[in-house]
């Protein structure tokens, strides 16, 4: 398995997603190893297993690398399109850029900036932004990847959508808990510390434009919810984070916690009433399915991927609508605990489901080699 430099110092939903996999696959006699270099040495290995379109740049040289030791490749797509995002969901000098750039040259002009601003990242990945472009490192990936595992199946409509191309030669690998530590959590007391947030609204995810949150305190401003914020400012959005401080500030009953460690955060959820991610995309959102392991009602984006997984069992919201926010929410908070939505996650969206159908796609790789 291959990802991005910062893979383990800026943790995300793609380090969950492989490093769960990669424990699953290893029980089911799978030998397998993360490598976060561009152009590691394979010979003693079967497959390379790619993840991440979006951040393509390093996927881009690690796919060459693997083509050029003739080894097949699946790729984990983690992808929505972004345009939707950068041209209404971004805010300041980077909205208005955006609103006047194609996808291309917006990234051009981020990877020019990061060029000039920081010396680590001159570097290959940077330049190919530069002089190779997005969107053909994009295409070249996707024309060089055996198989594909999306984590749904409108997320590989959308990709065959964007990049005007057709294939069958994909596995869908679902997202996942840890359905061990979600039971284990689930048969455990209440954690007296977090009493006070009993019957909350709780949101995780990195603070930041994507993840929406300034709407979210927006639309919750005045009322009488309890709020749960949990995760760290983002590189580059502390702006955006004071913007949503001054609500914090002016609400009683606002709070945000920069982090929790994962085994308290189960607990935390299976206080709170609801959990909302209002984002501008999501697939769906690993909090979503751990939210709603633990009881969770859940008010979600209707952007993304959220509809396959959670069918008539969450509430949807417009990530650029505060009534459309606040009404999913209104909705979640007033719905009976929702066992529907617990018992599906346990059964469908696990990583040892994952496992199962990733082993599946490189089985298929396999064969086409």
């Amino acid at each position: 398995m291959q990802s991005r430099k910062n893979f383990n110092s800026l943790s995300g939903g793609d380090t969950v997603q492989l490093t769960k996999t990669k424990e699953q696959l290893e029980k089911l006699g799978v030998n397998v190893d993360i490598s976060l270099e561009w152009e590691p040495d394979l010979s003693n290995y079967d497959i390379v297993h790619l993840s991440n379109v979006t951040r393509i740049q390093e996927t881009f040289l690690q796919i060459q690398n693997a083509k050029k030791q003739k080894k097949p490749v699946v790729l984990s797509t983690i992808f929505w399109p972004m345009e939707d995002f950068e041209k209404n969901g971004q805010i300041g000098i980077r909205k208005i850029l955006n609103e006047k750039l194609s996808i291309d040259s917006i990234e051009r002009v981020k990877a020019i900036a990061r060029f000039c601003k920081d010396k680590e990242a001159r570097n290959k990945s940077t330049k190919n932004l530069i002089s190779v472009g997005y969107t053909k490192m994009q295409k070249y990936v996707l024309d060089n990847t055996d198989i594909f595992l999306p984590n749904s199946e409108i997320e590989m409509q959308k990709l065959c959508q964007t990049f005007h191309f057709s294939t069958k030669k994909y596995v869908v690998v679902p997202n996942g808990i840890d359905a061990e530590i979600a039971a284990r959590k689930l048969g455990l007391p209440e954690l007296t510390e977090f009493q006070q947030f009993k019957d909350a609204v709780i949101c995780v995810g990195r603070i930041e434009t994507r993840k929406n949150q300034l709407a979210l305190v927006k639309a919750l401003d005045g009322s009488s919810y309890k709020l749960v914020l949990v995760g760290a400012v983002s590189s580059n959005h502390q702006k955006y984070y004071n913007e949503i401080k001054k609500y914090i500030d002016k609400n009683e009953n606002f709070y945000h916690f920069p982090y929790i460690q994962n085994e308290k955060l189960y607990q935390l959820y299976k206080m709170c009433r609801v959990s909302t991610l209002p984002s501008w995309l999501d697939t769906p959102g690993l909090v979503s399915l751990e939210a709603a392991a633990m009881g969770c009602n859940l008010a979600v984006s209707s952007r993304g991927s959220t509809g396959e997984y959670f069918g008539k069992d969450a509430f949807y919201c417009e990530p650029d609508d505060l009534k459309s926010i606040k009404n999913a929410i209104d909705l979640a908070y007033t719905n009976k605990d929702n066992k529907r939505l617990q018992e599906k996650v346990f059964q469908k969206y696990t990583w040892k489901e994952a496992a199962k159908a990733t082993l599946k796609g490189y089985e298929m790789a396999m064969n086409r080699r």
